[in-house]
């Protein structure tokens, strides 16, 4: 029952990587189909001619030879530099068409999965890590790109080797055609070692892809949270972490190789084996005479030429298995749907007025309620303060509004519409964001202000760094607007890289603003100079304020209190404090406690 059942497993399972194959062919081999068809059709030939010198040379002994013809030898001789000539011509034609072929394919690959992962919501990203999405790109896709070249080129060359050596040698022992069928009567024996140890490799390769990603997870998350881990004094605890992922990748690649080892010396064995019956049993057809010596050399020298495309076999398996798997997890990534995408007939708005509501909203993340019946109205222009207890849910309000999010029962509208009505495009082009940490790209200062209006002018990006106050320390950087701020930023300071993110938004110019706790982590002094570029960026705009700094807050137009996903109180800061309720208490604990 269990070997049955095995079995049926295994059926499934070529089944599918034979329906992957195909779907890669047709998406994405298919766009170079002149190069993969004349890359194949060159190894066809490349493998024809370098399979054909030992029937020559049984030619030679046999013909030229046997029969002192000197000019027959020095003709044959030629020959054999001839077809060797035209063997290293063609290898030379195939090899640019092979690599030029998977270096198309891989360049696609990368193209296509980046842009699918532009389109994927924050959900995704929440419960991916970033070593594993890196491994999946770069390393995965690297896999590909060399399997691609060698993969065809040893399945072709080797397929070949073995037909064009059965047809050759059935040819010369033809007048003793039992030789041939008592060596070949070994070739089904290879032919199981092969299948049993291919499906053990291949299961070996998809644990070590499982395991090289794990660490290569856990590898940036160690390296990017280098600060923490040392002044925690945790680096023997990382250490440990990364020891048990490291040893589970080498015992992976260990069951690789190891099935590969076997599987050659099983295939070895049975050569061997058929190589002394030829000796034996053709010496003695050669001195009873029915056999001549040319032929069985030339069977002989073909009989030999299976330890090569064994050889070749043993080590196919690992990059058919590569292969394989790399595309299956590219394809498991594309084929990840993104949860929140334009409606078929979203519009793409203008500018936007600024007029939001929220009606009956309720969000749910892992089957926990994290907003519960949300609904209120703000007015075009109008500033909104989200205040309440860290983990209350204000965050997600104003995540809610660009989309990165979708509410799971209730809507929510902008200018009298509900956003699905619009693009995504259109809707995030309308809305500003200011966190409290700020994605820097690894480019200049000038570049990073001017992240997502590529129209702007040098002109326009100093004069928002100037409202944003970032020339304030401009001057005391290297190459002034166009230094290179470094990977995340950081070669700014926390306060720097805030109001670089301002200057963003200044520049920007969108009606809608949500600004998350931009100022929380920053000294007094630096929150001066943000919080003047606050004021700038807030005129005339529709904006909500997530803060725990009372500055931001007291000329709010209206202060929602979140306290466990609801809305516990709304108003003025003068009329919650007036009700003194739990908005006042919050405020005398909290922001009292803070200018103390």
């Amino acid at each position: 029952m269990d070997k049955k059942a095995s079995d049926q497993k295994g059926q499934r399972d070529y089944r599918q990587i034979g329906r992957l194959l195909l779907r890669f062919y047709r998406e994405y081999l298919s766009r170079h189909k002149g190069d993969f068809v004349g890359c194949c059709l060159l190894l066809l030939f490349f493998s024809i001619l370098l399979i054909s010198p030992p029937f020559m040379i049984s030619l030679l002994i046999d013909k030229a030879i046997s029969s002192k013809d000197l000019g027959l030898v020095f003709a044959f001789a030629g020959g054999i530099f001839a077809v060797f000539a035209l063997v290293a011509v063609v290898d030379k034609g195939q090899g640019v068409l092979g690599l030029r072929l998977s270096q198309r394919v891989a360049r696609d690959l990368r193209k296509d999965l980046h842009s699918h992962l532009q389109k994927l919501t924050f959900s995704f990203y929440d419960n991916t890590k970033t070593g594993e999405l890196l491994s999946r790109i770069i390393d995965d896709l690297n896999v590909v790109e060399r399997s691609l070249y060698q993969f065809p080129r040893m399945l072709i060359e080797n397929a070949v080797t073995v037909l064009m050596a059965l047809g050759f040698s059935i040819y010369l022992t033809w007048e003793c055609v039992e030789l041939a069928l008592i060596c070949f009567a070994v070739l089904p024996g290879i032919f199981v070692v092969f299948v049993v140890f291919s499906r053990r490799i291949l299961g070996q390769s998809r644990k070590v892809r499982h395991h090289k990603a794990t660490l290569a997870s856990r590898t940036e998350d160690n390296i990017s949270g280098m600060r923490i881990v040392q002044a925690f004094g945790q680096e023997d605890y990382e250490r440990s972490r990364f020891d048990k992922e490291n040893r589970d990748h080498y015992l992976s690649r260990l069951g690789v190789i190891a099935n590969q080892t076997w599987m050659f010396l099983f295939a070895l064995l049975l050569v061997g084996l058929s190589l002394a019956i030829a000796a034996g049993y053709g010496g003695y057809q050669v001195l009873e005479g029915p056999l001549q010596v040319g032929a069985l050399a030339g069977f002989m020298m073909y009989l030999q030429r299976f330890m090569g495309p064994l050889r070749a076999l043993a080590n196919i398996t690992d990059p058919a298995a590569r292969l394989i798997a790399g595309i299956e997890r590219f394809f498991q990534y594309m084929d990840i749907e993104p949860e929140i995408d334009d409606n078929r007939d979203a519009i793409d708005m203008g500018r936007a007025q600024g007029e939001i509501s929220f009606r009956d909203v309720w969000f749910r993340y892992e089957n926990e309620d994290i907003l519960k019946g949300i609904d209120f109205h703000v007015a075009s222009g109008q500033t909104v303060a989200l205040v309440g207890p860290s983990g209350s849910g204000k965050s997600t309000v104003t995540r809610l509004i660009p989309r990165f999010y979708e509410p799971y029962s209730g809507n929510i509208y902008l200018d009298g519409r509900k956003l699905q009505d619009y693009s995504l495009r259109s809707l995030r082009a309308n809305i500003g964001i200011v966190m409290q940490e700020q994605h820097l790209i690894s480019d200049t200062l000038a570049n990073n202000i001017a992240y997502g209006r590529d129209d702007a002018s040098f002109e326009d990006i100093v004069e928002a760094a100037r409202k944003a106050n970032v020339d304030h320390f401009v001057p005391d950087l290297s190459d002034g607007y166009d230094t290179e701020v470094g990977q995340r930023g950081t070669k700014l300071s926390e306060g720097q890289g805030q109001r670089v993110a301002i200057a963003r938004a200044i520049l920007k110019d969108a009606p809608i603003l949500i600004l998350d706790e931009a100022t929380s982590s920053v000294d007094s002094q630096t929150e001066q100079l943000i919080q003047q570029a606050l004021d700038t960026l807030l005129e005339d705009k529709t904006a909500f304020i997530v803060a725990h700094r009372l500055s931001t807050i007291l000329h709010a137009d209206k202060i929602l209190f979140i306290e466990n996903g609801e809305i516990a109180e709304a108003g003025t800061h003068t009329e919650l404090l007036e009700q003194n309720n739990k908005y006042a208490k919050f405020y005398n604990l909290q922001f009292r406690a803070g200018q103390g």
